[in-house]
């Protein structure tokens, strides 16, 4: 009988693995380093070093931003595009948008384009706004195009996109059929198959980008399923979707553009899951991993997320969490611009490296500076596995950043945090400021391998009453994948005016939706569910663009549901109006519990660490180098206060706890640092 669940993640410098074994209920974790040149290979290998046969496991759940970093890095396939004749620039115009950030700047050149207007081709047939066809689709020129496109363009993916598709899909699905009849090997994606919204631009980047990217993430997943199953796994492939559930790798293969934030949405599940589970309400959860930090909000226990996303200056129509990503994180580098001092966005990522790994960097990263500072406890990184020399840092940073600025060692290794911690609280100030947040009024859960080594100075630098660090910090995105359930969303489009009516209607919509749903999942999961089923609508005033998204039950009167929607725009933006409001879509999210790990569950030590030993560190709040306590975070005793200055020390990560901070333990084995120099809003 098969006794573990598995979970991997992969991010730009290690390989997060953790195990959770259903028999003993116990946890564990380890890391390895990427491997940047075949990701997969790096997956298979840490399914070697288990240290029980992978036949025992039942459930297997991945996350990983491949997709994501093939359309960064444009490493996607060759896509053609199909549309209707005479609107094959729906996409390159691209309603002409460009970023507030260059909105000014003349000379703006945006980003490269996925798709070769040459590749982009018009077909006859036409449905109008109801859905009601106007012309025939004309079945040869489908055919025809995807021929041109395939055989005589070299496009491996095709991505289909008619206009009113929301309203009326068949010409969609009649397109599809006639493409994979006629070329089966063909991979093709189709916009309002994957975002049944109104608006034909975002609709058809997001099926460009989904056809961008499927035959990568195709050729990946099957890779790492073949690779597990030559070493006997034979259990459930499931991959986390950008919303926070899991998806089995069949549907991640259909429909690739769910995943594009996979590993961010892990880390963010399980902070919902602990934010839940400890009673705050109000959390920002901050992931620090080796190249990039993510921010997402937690707001009266309920995550912010939203249904459009962009990726640089494409949007993408999918359910997603409201995350920021900066390019800030341990192997961020450190650079000298017009003797200013910089850091990030640039990584050293997992090869080479920060220099003080020994792999051959040489140029100083956060990394490096930590370790000067006292933040890193070299002797035990990685639990002992990785060797961490401190000489190689004070070479990196007096060579990059203190010959060219003329300053000391100490200097330049704390101007790196001064300047890495001042340009991300900025960012989450605007993050939070910008929704009438008030950050006094959270509590930050600080996780991946340098969320405790940035968690206490961003603390202090936000002025928030807490910090929060989970058990297994820099393994705890894969822990929320373990924490995760199956999930499914669906959507139709609406398009009515609120009234008793469309309320009506709009039950009868939901069943079929809810209906449907549950089909296609029970076809991908290949066995029958019963899963929770639960609607949100995306509402807003007749004359506004975009919507927000209002949680709907079967039997909602029209005045109530108004109402419901007036007060969430009233808390949102600070005002409401009094005039109509419009039901755009009805989205369904089916939900299939799994059994999974809680906050009490045990965790097995790898190592041994000392409890204690003499330290030295930069203590912020004194401003200068202190001698102080190492402590493993085993060591800690629950409810004890523990003052700082002190440095706490786990496999996986070190937590730095200031002068000004004090640290202590509930009986999950989280970690509190609180700030001693400010009233805490709360416990107001």
């Amino acid at each position: 009988m098969s006794r573990y669940k598995l979970a991997i993640d992969i991010g730009g410098t290690f390989i997060d693995v953790v195990v959770f074994d259903l028999k003993n209920t116990l946890l564990t974790a380890f890391k390895l380093p990427t491997t940047p040149h075949d990701p997969a290979e790096g997956v298979v290998a840490a399914v070697g070093r288990l240290g029980f046969p992978p036949a025992d496991i039942s459930d297997f759940v991945h996350g990983t931003t491949l997709g994501l970093n093939a359309i960064l890095e444009r490493k996607g396939a060759q896509v053609g595009i199909i549309t209707n004749a005479g609107f094959r620039d729906i996409f390159e115009i691209g309603r002409g948008a460009v970023d507030f950030a260059h909105m000014y700047q003349f000379d703006f050149e945006p980003p490269p384009q996925i798709v070769e207007r040459r590749h982009i081709i018009g077909v006859g047939g036409r449905m109008n706004f109801e859905g009601m066809e106007v012309a025939p689709l004309d079945g040869e020129a489908v055919v025809a195009a995807a021929k041109a496109l395939h055989e005589e363009a070299g496009c491996a993916a095709i991505a289909v996109s008619f206009l009113h598709a929301y309203a009326n899909t068949a010409h969609e699905r009649d397109a599809i059929a006639l493409i994979r009849e006629a070329y089966p090997a063909l991979e093709v994606s189709a916009g309002a198959l994957l975002a049944n919204e109104y608006r034909e631009y975002e609709r058809t980047s997001t099926a460009v980008l989904d056809a961008y990217i499927k035959p990568v993430l195709k050729n990946y997943l099957g890779r790492v399923s073949s690779g597990m199953e030559r070493q006997g796994f034979a259990g459930q492939k499931f991959v986390m979707n950008s919303s926070g559930g899991a998806l089995t790798f069949d549907l991640a293969e259909a429909e690739p553009i769910a995943t594009v934030f996979s590993g961010p949405a892990g880390g963010v599940s399980g902070a919902l899951h602990v934010a839940r589970e400890t009673g705050r309400r109000n959390v920002l959860s901050v992931d620090v991993g080796g190249t990039s930090l993510d921010a997402c909000l937690i707001v009266d226990g309920e995550p912010m997320d939203v249904f459009e996303a962009r990726i640089e200056n494409f949007p993408i129509l999918q359910p997603i969490f409201d995350l920021r990503t900066l390019g800030a994180g341990g192997g961020s580098i450190a650079w000298i611009d017009n003797a200013l001092l910089r850091v990030g966005p640039e990584s050293a990522g997992a090869v080479p490296g920060p220099a003080c790994y020994g792999r051959g960097g040489t140029r100083a990263t956060v990394t490096d500076a930590a370790v000067v500072l006292g933040y890193i406890d070299t002797g035990n990184f990685m639990g002992g596995s990785m060797n961490v020399a401190h000489e190689l840092a004070v070479t990196a940073l007096r060579e990059t950043i203190c010959e060219p600025l003329g300053i000391p060692l100490e200097e330049a290794a704390r101007s790196v945090f001064d300047v890495l911690i001042s340009r991300t609280a900025s960012s989450i100030k605007e993050m939070m400021l910008e929704r009438g947040l008030d950050p006094g009024e959270f509590s930050m859960l600080g996780f991946g391998g340098c969320g405790p080594l940035l968690g206490p100075m961003l603390q202090n630098e936000l002025e928030m009453p807490e910090l929060v660090i989970p058990p297994l910090p820099s393994v705890f995105s894969a822990w929320g994948m373990l924490a995760s359930d199956l999930s499914f969303s669906d959507s139709v489009s609406v398009l009515e005016a609120i009234d008793e009516g469309t309320m009506a209607r709009l039950d009868a919509t939901a069943d079929a939706l809810a209906k449907r749903s549950t089909a296609a999942l029970t076809e991908k999961v290949g066995r029958p569910v019963e899963p929770a089923v639960s609607f949100l609508a995306r509402v807003r005033f007749i004359g506004q663009e975009h919507t927000l998204s209002i949680p709907y039950e079967r039997g909602d009167v029209a005045a109530d549901f108004l109402a419901r929607f007036s007060r969430t725009h009233q808390d949102r933006f600070g005002h409401t109006f009094g005039s109509e409001a419009e039901i755009v879509s009805l989205m369904v999210k089916l939900i299939v519990v799994t059994e999974k790990p809680d906050l009490s569950t045990r965790i097995a030590q790898n190592t041994q660490l000392a409890p204690t030993a003499p330290h030295r560190l930069f203590d912020q709040a004194a401003g200068a180098m202190v001698d102080c306590e190492k402590i493993s975070r085993n060591a800690l005793e629950p409810l004890r206060p523990y003052p700082g200055p002190l440095l706490v020390i786990d496999e996986g990560s070190s937590l730095a706890v200031h002068g000004n901070q004090t640290l202590s333990v509930d009986e999950y084995g989280m970690i509190s640092v609180r700030r001693r120099d400010a009233a805490s809003a709360l416990e107001a």
